[in-house]
């Protein structure tokens, strides 16, 4: 079993029937694939968007995703690990987000190109999803002890700690929010701005929330949160420089 529990680890396990455990984390992490779900359900119907292939396309991106943060986990921390057994225990935490980002993206982009549908639409209405359903699960991270801040005698403290997970979470929904705004509004914008603005916005905040991280400093004391988070915001500044620059406002072709 990973073992970025600590002594701050509150309640790992919501209910116990009989042998049964139902793990905090596992079920936060349940309920925000389903709110993310609908979220994207109901934009989609808004959208006009085929809605045939949804369920499949989440669940699928999910698996894809909870892989990808459990793989990148135990290669940044094999020494956390005592066997497959212990690598296979997802539902105890350790997972890195930016690895189940960037996969559970590109199986969803798998899927929609074989689909053809309009992928960039899609990701307009996915990362509003993405980012409702990221917030509830960061609730399972701070119940279950996982990704904790640093130790603090603060009032806003949790548990001794900086309540990280509940910054991101109510960043995640921010960002989630104006995105929603942006959507909304009857001014048509380039296929797929929103979906950058969305990653780049949420990047920003997870920088700035990550110096508050209880992680080792890295490189140019920075944490590895904040190497993908910086990563990430860059790419997307570029993508969306250069959308403006061609589409000059003209809404873009959906590839």
């Amino acid at each position: 079993m990973a073992d970025n529990e600590n002594e701050e680890t509150m309640y790992p396990v919501l209910l116990s029937i009989g042998r049964v455990n139902i793990y905090t984390h596992g079920l936060m992490i349940a309920l925000g694939a389903a709110i993310g779900g609908a979220v994207v359900y109901y934009l989609a119907k808004r959208r006009n968007l085929n809605t045939s292939t949804l369920f499949d396309t989440i669940v699928y991106s999910l698996l894809g995703g909870l892989v990808g943060a459990r793989i990148l986990y135990i290669i940044l921390y094999p020494h956390q690990f005592n066997g497959i057994l212990d690598m296979l225990a997802i539902w105890y935490g350790g997972l890195v987000s930016f690895g189940g980002i960037a996969i559970g993206l590109f199986i969803a982009w798998l899927i929609l190109k074989s689909k053809n549908e309009p992928v960039y639409k899609w990701f307009d209405i996915g990362i509003i999803g993405l980012l409702a359903g990221w917030a509830v699960g960061r609730i399972g991270c701070l119940l279950n002890g996982d990704s904790v801040g640093i130790v603090s005698l603060s009032k806003i403290a949790v548990w001794g700690r900086i309540p990280t997970q509940i910054f991101e979470s109510i960043w995640s929904l921010a960002v989630a929010g104006i995105c929603f705004w942006l959507l909304m509004k009857k001014k048509t914008l380039p296929s797929g701005l929103i979906f950058w603005l969305g990653l780049g916005g949420y990047a920003f905040g997870r920088f700035i929330i990550d110096f508050f991280r209880d992680e080792n400093k890295i490189f140019l004391s920075l944490r590895l949160g904040q190497i993908g988070s910086l990563s990430l915001f860059i790419l997307a500044f570029i993508v969306i420089f250069f959308m403006m620059r061609t589409e000059k406002g003209s809404q873009n072709g959906d590839y």
